[in-house]
């Protein structure tokens, strides 16, 4: 229990730590991207506003390749460059970066006719397949006379690019690294934080322990007295006395029966009780059970089926087993009205690639609500308070059922319907190895 408590603890806060971390990482690369941006924007429309201010007159040039080769301005090392395209769609005028790159980046920008501010990125590949991201941006000229008609212009932003995935990069392995580190951490904490109620868990355990063994002899001389007093002085006893007297010894049987269980699961929890594997006939078991159980049902008017195979053999805990079944049957006859039905089924059940023996009781009950299904296994949980002690329920049975199922290695699970009734199932391992294993 309180390893899973402890699991769920470092799990969740792992959990938070990771979902920081994300946040932090997606925000930091947003920002930082967004400034980024923002410069090379910033950059890339300055070019525009410059060249459209010394290009605003009527300029009459020819196409950029017709110029002679000194008015070609070209710097390879430059990370901005504009082209001055005219009406007929030529170049009159331009500094680039990339001349290997004219082509394509005109191509790209032919038919946009950019808004003020707009721009765009581009990737384009030069030699040898390398990629250059480029941010291009673009001003239309208004005046009819004038022979130009778009100023495009351009900046490299490849190495801010590659710059902000590096980040990325650096920023994930070092998540990771603090992700693990908080991991044990978070471990370590849960750990001292689980060790006071670890403690005084295993101090109530032991006052529980201790105080039901203490009780269980007082509670057998109190029941002794009780029928000694009935059978030597029922005569003088008047109707009144024999009704408190009977009284009394149903309190103490339930006493007696409460304390034996919460005994039972604090020997469990401390590890005391033992489960002591014998192999036996399963079936054989079963019809010792419906004939302990088939005259208390018919008193109520219920209707016992056992569907078994001819034989099965297991390897389990003979007594803890029949004490599993016994449970599950009295819970099954307690919630079950008269003229119900009660059916044990035992069998064979293939789950993925493993065989496993299946045991299931189902009625004709109440029925369990599935808000309380969750919980039915719970220690001292009831649904219905009032009728369980009527009936003598102390909410310890299915608690029991449960740790004897887990002891070897099962499952047990419910299947239930408000007015239709229940049905619990418990699948065990077959074979003495897996057995064996899970008790490892």
């Amino acid at each position: 229990m309180f390893t899973k408590i402890r699991n769920r603890l470092t799990l969740l806060f792992s959990i938070c730590m990771m979902l920081f971390l994300l946040l932090f990482i997606v925000t930091s690369y947003f920002l930082l991207s967004l400034a980024v941006y923002q410069d090379s924007k910033t950059m890339v429309q300055s070019v525009i506003a410059h060249e459209w201010e010394d290009h605003r007159g009527d300029i009459k040039r020819p196409p950029l390749h017709e110029q002679a080769e000194k008015d070609t301005e070209h710097n390879q090392h430059d990370e901005a460059f504009y082209y001055i395209v005219g009406r007929n769609g030529q170049v009159i005028d331009g500094h680039e970066s990339f001349p290997e790159l004219r082509a394509a980046i005109l191509e790209r920008v032919k038919g946009w006719n950019p808004r003020p501010g707009e721009t765009r990125t581009e990737i384009f590949y030069i030699q040898n397949h390398k990629p250059v991201r480029l941010m291009l941006a673009g001003q239309m000229f208004d005046e009819k006379k004038s022979n130009i008609q778009t100023i495009y212009a351009g900046i490299d932003i490849t190495q801010q690019h590659d710059a902000l995935e590096r980040i990325m990069v650096i920023q994930v392995a070092a998540a990771v690294v603090f992700l693990v580190l908080s991991s044990v951490l978070a471990y370590y904490m849960a750990n001292r934080a689980m060790r006071p109620i670890m403690r005084s868990f295993a101090r109530q355990r032991e006052f529980v322990a201790d105080a039901s063994h203490e009780l269980r002899t007082p509670l057998s001389v109190l029941h002794s007295s009780i029928e000694v007093v009935e059978s030597e002085e029922e005569e003088r006893l008047s109707e009144f006395s024999r009704q408190i007297l009977h009284d009394a010894k149903d309190e103490v049987q339930m006493m007696t029966s409460l304390v034996g269980d919460l005994l039972t699961l604090a020997r469990a929890d401390s590890g005391v009780l033992e489960v002591n594997r014998q192999s036996f006939d399963l079936v054989d078991l079963s019809h010792q059970l419906a004939r302990t159980f088939q005259p208390v049902l018919a008193q109520r008017n219920q209707s016992f089926t056992l569907h078994v195979p001819e034989t099965l053999p297991v390897y389990a805990d003979a007594e803890r087993i029949k004490q599993l079944l016994y449970i599950l049957l009295e819970n099954a006859g307690k919630y079950t009205p008269d003229g119900g039905c009660i059916t044990l089924e035992i069998g064979m059940e293939r789950k993925g690639k493993e065989e496993h023996i299946r045991l299931a009781v189902q009625d004709t009950g109440i029925g369990i609500p599935p808000e309380q299904q969750a919980r039915i296994f719970g220690r001292f949980y009831r649904i219905d308070k009032g009728r369980s002690r009527q009936m003598g329920g102390t909410g310890l049975g299915l608690a029991i059922a449960e740790w004897i199922v887990q002891a070897h290695g099962g499952t047990i699970h419910l299947q239930s319907t408000v007015g239709v009734g229940s049905t619990f199932t418990v699948l065990l391992p077959t074979t003495i190895d897996k057995a064996k294993r899970n008790e490892l």
